[in-house]
C-alpha cells in the first residue's frame, strides 16, 4: 500500500514535472513567435538572403526535452496512484 500524503519523493516528482512543463511551454511560445515572424511578417522581397533564426534550435530542444522529462516524471506519479 502506498504512503498517503505528500512525501519528499512526490514533492520532487511534482516539482520536476512543473519545471519541465514550464520549459516546454516557453520553448513552444518561442516557436510560435518564430512562426509568426516567418509567415505573418516575411522579409521584404529585394533581400533574397536566406534567413537564419538562431533561437530555433534552442526552442525545439526546449520543447522536446521538456516534454520528455515531464512525461517520464508524470508517468512515475501516475504509477504511484
Amino acid at each position: 500500500m502506498p504512503e498517503e500524503g505528500l512525501t519528499a519523493w512526490r514533492v520532487y516528482l511534482y516539482a520536476v514535472s512543473l519545471i519541465a512543463l514550464i520549459v516546454a511551454v516557453l520553448g513552444a511560445v518561442s516557436l510560435i513567435a518564430i512562426a509568426i515572424e516567418v509567415f505573418v511578417y516575411p522579409a521584404p522581397r529585394p533581400y533574397p538572403v536566406p534567413q537564419y533564426y538562431p533561437e530555433l534550435p534552442g526552442s525545439v530542444a526546449q520543447v522536446v526535452v521538456g516534454l520528455i522529462v515531464w512525461g517520464y516524471h508524470w508517468m512515475l506519479l501516475r504509477k504511484e496512484h
